[in-house]
């Protein structure tokens, strides 16, 4: 007999794989903002930084509470 699918435990797995992604993506931007110094318009130094800075720790908070929250 096929064995069945646990469909919660599926869509938990496809939250925590989606969270992480998201969380890449986050950092990746920071970075970006920080080495163009771009964000839909050119930004100065500082402001580019500051805003890089925000973003990769975003991108880190969101990996972090994916793995204290994630149950698998």
């Amino acid at each position: 007999m096929p064995e069945k699918i646990d469909h919660n435990k599926l869509w938990r797995f496809t939250k925590v794989i989606l969270n992480v992604v998201m969380g890449l993506i986050y950092m990746l931007i920071g970075f970006f903002v920080i080495k163009e110094q771009w964000f839909v318009t050119k930004l100065e130094p500082g402001v580019s930084y500051a805003l890089g800075g925000v973003l990769i720790a975003y991108g880190f908070f969101r990996m972090y509470r994916v793995y204290k929250n994630s149950d698998l």
